[in-house]
C-alpha cells in the first residue's frame, strides 16, 4: 500500500511539474499575424489585435468584410469607452488567445489566431455555449463589438441595401427635446412666454 502511494505521488508529481512546464510554454505560445494595421492602435495592444481580426474573420462572414478595418472600427470606438473597459477587453483578448487556459477548457494547445478556420469556429461555439458565464458574456462583447464595427462601415451598406438619406435629410435630427412641451422649450432657450 505505501509503494502504490509513493508510486502515485510520483507520477503525480512528475505529471504536474510536466503541466507547469507546458503550461508556461503554452501560456507564451505566440500569436500568428493575421492582419496588419493600417494606422495606429488607440486602445488594443498588438496582440490583441491579432486576436480581433481572427475573432472578426469568423464572427462577420458577410462577403466583402475586411477583418481588418473592423479590428480598426473596435480600437475606434473603444477609445471613446472607460480606461477600466479598454483594459478589460484587452485582457479578454489575451484570455481568449491564450493556449493555457485554452487546453484546459477547450482542449487546445496552440492560440486562436494559430486555429485553422473550423478550428476557430468550434472555440467561439464553446464560449457562446459554455457554463462559464465570463465566457459566455466574454463572446457576447467581442461579437456585438465586431458586428457593430462592421455595420458602421459605408461598406457594408451596399449589400444590405441600405441607402442613407441625401441633402437636407440627411442633417442629423435632434431629438433630445422630442416629447418635450413648446414652453418648457421656450424656457430653456431663454425666450419669454
Amino acid at each position: 500500500m505505501a509503494t502504490s502511494r509513493r508510486s502515485f505521488l510520483k507520477k503525480g508529481l512528475l505529471g504536474g511539474v510536466l503541466l507547469a512546464l507546458g503550461g508556461v510554454g503554452l501560456a507564451f505560445y505566440p500569436s500568428r499575424d493575421v492582419g496588419t494595421a493600417t494606422m495606429p492602435l488607440a486602445v488594443l495592444e498588438p496582440r490583441s489585435f491579432q486576436v480581433l481580426v481572427a475573432v472578426a474573420s469568423r464572427v462577420v462572414t458577410a462577403k466583402g468584410a475586411d477583418p481588418v478595418a473592423i479590428a480598426h472600427g473596435v480600437d475606434r470606438a473603444l477609445s471613446y469607452a472607460l480606461p477600466e473597459t479598454q483594459e478589460a477587453i484587452n485582457k479578454l483578448l489575451g484570455l481568449f488567445e491564450n493556449a493555457l487556459p485554452g487546453l484546459f477548457l477547450d482542449g487546445r494547445l496552440q492560440p486562436f489566431t494559430r486555429l485553422s478556420a473550423e478550428s476557430q469556429d468550434a472555440v467561439l461555439e464553446s464560449w457562446r455555449t459554455s457554463s462559464i458565464a465570463l465566457r459566455r458574456n466574454g463572446y457576447q462583447a467581442l461579437r456585438k463589438l465586431t458586428l457593430a464595427a462592421y455595420y458602421m462601415e459605408e461598406s457594408s451598406w451596399g449589400p444590405l441595401a441600405y441607402h442613407p438619406p441625401k441633402g437636407f435629410s440627411a442633417m442629423a435630427y435632434d431629438d433630445s427635446q422630442m416629447g418635450t412641451p413648446e414652453w418648457v422649450r421656450a424656457q430653456a432657450n431663454g425666450d419669454p412666454q
